[in-house]
């Protein structure tokens, strides 16, 4: 699990050390959570683009990555128990290489954390040396790649979708697919959609996914005397069941932009009551800073940022 984060552009630098709840307050709050979004959720893919100037650096126990991403050039370390390993692509020739502690060619240094490989047998370096560089790489990604999901700046959930519509595990940064997400959390984890519809209870509001209309799944949201597709429900119910749901696919880290749009105090202490269930940490970028007070954490930190 990452445990600490610096994030850098145009010169200025914010971090943070995780805790169960991370409530950000100041200025480049979105853009902190988007840099560190896009580099987790892409470990192994190319190089997200966010711009010509801008760091990550994240660490868990002995295990640390960095990137620094400037005009001309991208070097990214990683580390694990002291030992290093540095990459370094140039865009404008392009050269990949490996800097430290070696210094070779390799096919591809523009992906997140990168293999050493080498598209010909290099003579000066041992194969076992390669192989123990990769596996050094293989900890860092075990250790650091952790399960992410981004949610806002504003959830949007539709009332129907396609029955056909795919990646039915994977929530849309809107919400828009939750139609979709509810209905494969009924048919195969059931204890996970019964957990959102008991959490909703306590709100006054219950859920309901199913086939709408021939090849379109929808939601009904209901109370005691009314009955409303999910586009209808008050603003609180759907950011809350968008975060709820979000929960049940069990991140590691949830990042939300925008957390307190729409949220009240009784969603935040049913939310709270769920994220202590969970393993999940929460980071999140807020603006009302009375939301501190109703998240009952007793690990929580609030962190100014100034990027």
């Amino acid at each position: 699990m990452v445990e600490y984060v610096e994030v850098g552009t145009a010169g200025k630098r914010a971090s943070v050390r995780l805790t169960e709840a991370t409530l950000l307050v100041g200025t480049g709050k979105s853009l902190f959570l988007e840099i560190l979004h896009q580099v987790i959720s892409n470990i192994g893919k190319r190089l997200p683009r966010l711009g010509k100037d801008w760091s990550l650096y994240m660490q868990s126990g002995d295990v640390s990555y960095s990137i620094v991403v400037s005009k001309g050039r991208v070097r990214q370390s990683i580390s694990v128990k002291g030992e290093e390993v540095v990459f370094e692509y140039i865009p404008s020739k392009p050269a990949h290489r490996v800097i430290k502690p070696i210094d070779i060619a390799v096919t591809s240094a523009d992906v997140i954390m990168p293999e050493v490989k080498t598209e010909e047998h290099v003579s000066v370096v041992a194969e076992e040396d390669i192989e123990r560089l990769n596996r050094l790489i293989d900890v860092a990604k075990k250790k650091l790649g952790v399960k992410t999901q981004i949610l806002g700046p504003y959830v949007n959930p539709r009332s129907l979708i396609d029955a056909n519509t795919r990646q039915l595990t994977s929530l849309d940064r809107h919400g828009r697919n939750l139609p979709g997400i509810l209905s494969y959390l009924s048919l195969h984890k059931p204890t996970a959609y019964d957990s959102i519809r008991t959490a909703l209870r306590k709100l006054g509001f219950s859920v309901s996914v199913g086939l709408a209309k021939p090849g379109k799944i929808g939601v009904l949201i209901s109370t005691r005397d009314l009955k409303m597709p999910l586009f209808k429900a008050p603003c609180s119910i759907k950011s809350f069941l968008v975060i709820a749901t979000a929960l049940e696919l069990k991140p590691d880290l949830l990042l939300v932009d925008n957390f307190d749009y729409c949220l009240t105090r009784k969603t935040a202490e049913v939310l709270t009551t769920l994220l202590r269930q969970k393993h999940t940490k929460l980071i999140a970028e807020i603006h009302n800073e009375e939301v501190i007070d109703w998240l009952d954490f007793s690990n929580k930190s609030i962190v100014e940022i100034k990027l």
